[in-house]
């Protein structure tokens, strides 16, 4: 709190007042919205009326921090839950606080923003992840170690992106020709004539697509499933896992897994790879929770993930290599070769995996770890 009330220009005091004066409305326009949209079915099966919801979401707001959204992803409505409400962590807090305040203080720098740099430090430490075969920077193509593209599908993602915006995938179907969702199709030189385009506004990099496991392929629409494994520092600076969850796609999306783009998640047990009911992102109450993939019928509940033993070593030691960081959110596959990483996050969001692990990581472990590295560090982002 001292960092974010201590504004240092006028440009921040501005932004305090501006939110201070739109709050009001920002919290009752939206508790109208996603009580109008859920009080019925809230109301029906747990009882609670509609402006007993509303009643809810205006307390949390004004004690918690907690915005409407957020009552309905939690489930606070159900008998009890409000009690919990202190112990979510939100994204002001984490990732617009503590991992600011605690990157500030140990000087993190190591590429977990560059995707590109990351699989290159990646591989000079020996840490399984997917090699990028190209990159495109400004209108320049700049190869890897193979030189040309090869004749399998690829997936396409900006350098510098977040959450799978910009991300695409182009099937190779024959005679050096791609084939992208939706049924555009261009020539070898086509498509990098688009990558050059595109890379004037972003640098972007290509890899061959990875595929899933067999033992996991009925669990997707085509996308690639996901491991979010968040990863923190414990109090001896070891690297200790927090919580995971498998992001699988669901619908006509069948280029990234992410929840915000409409993918579902299960939770996953962290001793045997086992997993849990899987959820949507819980703003629309009639979305809840599911026992098999909407798409295959594949059963979710209770399945074992295969090789988890391998993505809990590789987290671990992927988290060795990127030390400077306190808290990882690490997205893994699992594919026929082996775990591999596909990414590393500095600031993950956790309210997508607090939902799916039923867990307010503000009373769980993870917030007694970053109140241990705060109360440490905090004569260096005082500074």
């Amino acid at each position: 709190m001292f960092h974010f009330w201590q504004p240092a220009t006028a440009g921040e005091w501005l932004d305090i007042i501006a939110a201070i004066l739109l709050w009001p409305v920002a919290v009752i326009t939206c508790s109208l919205w996603y009580t109008r949209k859920n009080g019925t079915i809230v109301s029906e099966g747990f009882g609670r009326s509609k402006i007993g919801q509303m009643a809810d979401q205006f307390l949390l707001a004004t004690t918690s921090g907690l915005l409407p959204p957020w009552y309905y992803i939690f489930e606070l409505y159900r008998p009890g839950a409000m009690g919990l409400a202190r112990g979510y962590l939100t994204r002001g807090e984490t990732k617009h606080g503590a991992y600011v305040l605690l990157a500030k203080a140990r000087r993190s720098s190591s590429p977990l923003g560059d995707k590109e740099a990351f699989a290159r430090f990646c591989a000079e430490r020996q840490v399984d992840a997917l090699p990028v075969l190209l990159s495109v920077h400004d209108g320049e193509v700049r190869w890897g170690a193979a030189g040309k593209p090869p004749q399998a599908d690829l997936f396409v993602k900006p350098v510098h992106g977040r959450g799978g915006r910009g991300a695409e995938r182009w099937d190779y179907a024959a005679n050096g020709i791609y084939r992208r969702e939706g049924d555009q199709v261009l020539s070898v030189a086509q498509l990098f004539d688009r990558l050059r385009s595109m890379s004037r506004s972003q640098a972007y990099l290509v890899q061959e697509r990875a595929r899933n496991h067999p033992a996991m392929r009925d669990l997707t629409n085509g996308a690639l499933n996901t491991i979010r494994m968040i990863s923190c520092l414990d109090e001896r600076e070891q690297p200790e896992l927090i919580g995971a969850v498998l992001r699988m796609a669901v619908g006509s999306n069948v280029t990234v897994d992410n929840v915000h783009a409409g993918a579902i998640a299960a939770s996953v047990d962290l001793a045997e790879g086992r997993l849990s009911r899987a959820t949507y992102m819980g703003t629309d109450a009639a979305q809840s929770w599911i026992d098999r993939h909407p798409n295959t019928g594949a059963q979710i509940t209770g399945r074992l993930l295969p090789m988890w033993d391998d993505v809990c070593d590789l987290v671990r030691r992927a988290h060795f290599a990127f030390h400077d960081w306190v808290v990882i959110g690490w997205d893994v596959a699992i594919t026929a070769e082996g775990a591999r990483l596909v990414e590393g996050n500095s600031g993950p969001d956790i309210d997508l995996i607090q939902r799916p692990l039923r867990t307010a990581f503000g009373d769980a472990r993870l917030g007694e770890l970053l109140a241990h590295h705060l109360s440490r560090s905090e004569p260096a982002w005082r500074r």
